[in-house]
């Protein structure tokens, strides 16, 4: 009986101390990165900037000219409606500028790339906005911002999400 208990002890000794295969395939298909510098990170830092010097056509330059801007809604297949091209966007902007005392202030940046193992790629962006009105108001809003990158280094879409709070004060 002391020789079949060895026996069975040995035996799960060897099966536990055999190497196990891994599929490097599957493995490699599973990874992609993420990273905070490099030219995609450029690309968004380049945009974010553009946007809050009121900088238009540098802005515009960092976009395809497909591209479209979902602000605080859910981007959809179904309603195209949703979905603003970035020219009729700048304007809008432009417009909201004049009821501002100057650029808008960047504080708290946080900005990366991360890169899917498909290839694709989407930049993220965190920032603290602030602002005066005309009145000399302070006016104040988190944004976070996701991009989708194209394979010719452009923005094909952007989703920020913000509060809306003090940014409908400026109409006010």
């Amino acid at each position: 009986m002391k020789k079949i208990v060895l026996l069975f002890v040995t035996a799960t000794t060897l099966f536990a101390c055999a190497p196990t295969e891994v599929k490097t395939d599957i493995a490699a298909s599973a990874t992609g990165t993420v990273t905070a510098t490099g030219p995609d990170v450029d690309l968004i830092k380049k945009s974010i900037t553009a946007f809050a010097d009121g900088d238009w056509d540098t802005y515009a330059s960092t976009y395809a000219d497909t591209a479209k801007s979902y602000h605080n809604v859910w981007p959809s297949n179904t309603d195209t409606t949703v979905g603003v091209k970035i020219p009729v966007l700048i304007e809008g902007f432009k417009k909201q500028r004049e009821l501002m005392d100057g650029k808008l202030t960047m504080g708290g940046t946080i900005f990366e790339v991360v890169t899917m193992p498909d290839g694709s790629k989407y930049g993220h962006v965190w920032v603290d906005f602030t602002w005066k009105n005309k009145k000399g108001e302070v006016g104040k809003s988190v944004l976070f911002d996701s991009y989708g990158i194209n394979k010719d280094g452009k923005i094909s879409y952007e989703w920020p999400i913000y509060d809306t709070k003090d940014v409908a004060k400026l109409g006010q």
